[in-house]
């Protein structure tokens, strides 16, 4: 019996909420989750809060935009590349504004105020700089490859490194109140091993 098209169409929605509720749900837990064994991991590690944050969860949480990036333009769609990659970071940004909002104890910027989250702020800046800076240059390219896009590779390892460096020994330190959040490593005792972490993560 062939069902109406109306129908169809009904059902098609109907699975795709649900498929998108699971996934959200599954996205949430997994989540929640991760930013614990991330927190494990900067403690385990000696990495930091902030330095674990940027290049693991944001690695991790990237991983999808990233896919999608590489994919379009590899097919052949530059403008959807870049204007997915741009639009992660608004998107992110704009969460930082429900993240304060989440946060009930002080302003969130303050409580997290540290040398190495301030660096972060200036790679992202200089990254989005070097982006807004390539349209302009002249039309050269070696293997049909931007001069920029090496100088943004390693503009972007070189700050991760300077960012570490500015955890362990920072040439400033913020103003601390009573609402500044201070990162205090967990007692090696108290956390899982290593190996254990690290496949909770690359699960998650």
């Amino acid at each position: 019996m062939t069902l109406p098209i109306m129908d169809l169409d009904s059902w098609t929605l109907s699975q795709s909420i649900v498929v998108f509720s699971v996934c959200a749900l599954v996205i949430a837990i997994a989540g929640t989750r991760i930013t614990g064994v991330v927190d494990q991991l900067a403690d385990r590690t000696g990495l930091g809060e902030a330095t674990a944050g940027a290049v693991l969860l944001g690695a991790a949480t990237s991983l999808s935009g990233s896919v999608l990036s590489v994919t379009a333009a590899y097919r052949g769609h530059p403008e959807l590349a870049v204007s997915n990659a741009l639009g992660g970071i608004a998107v992110q940004t704009f969460f930082l504004a429900i993240a304060d909002m989440v946060y009930r104890r002080a302003n969130l910027e303050h409580a997290a105020a540290s040398a190495p989250n301030m660096m972060q702020n200036g790679l992202l800046i200089g990254l989005l700089a070097l982006l807004l800076l390539a349209p302009t240059l002249p039309d050269v390219t070696v293997w049909n490859i931007h001069p920029i896009t090496p100088i943004l590779l390693g503009f972007y390892f070189y700050g991760t490194r300077l960012i570490q460096g500015a955890g362990d020994n920072p040439m400033w330190y913020p103003s601390v109140t009573s609402d500044t959040r201070q990162d205090e490593p967990e007692s090696e005792s108290s956390l899982p091993s290593l190996s254990r972490l690290w496949t909770e993560f690359l699960v998650l």
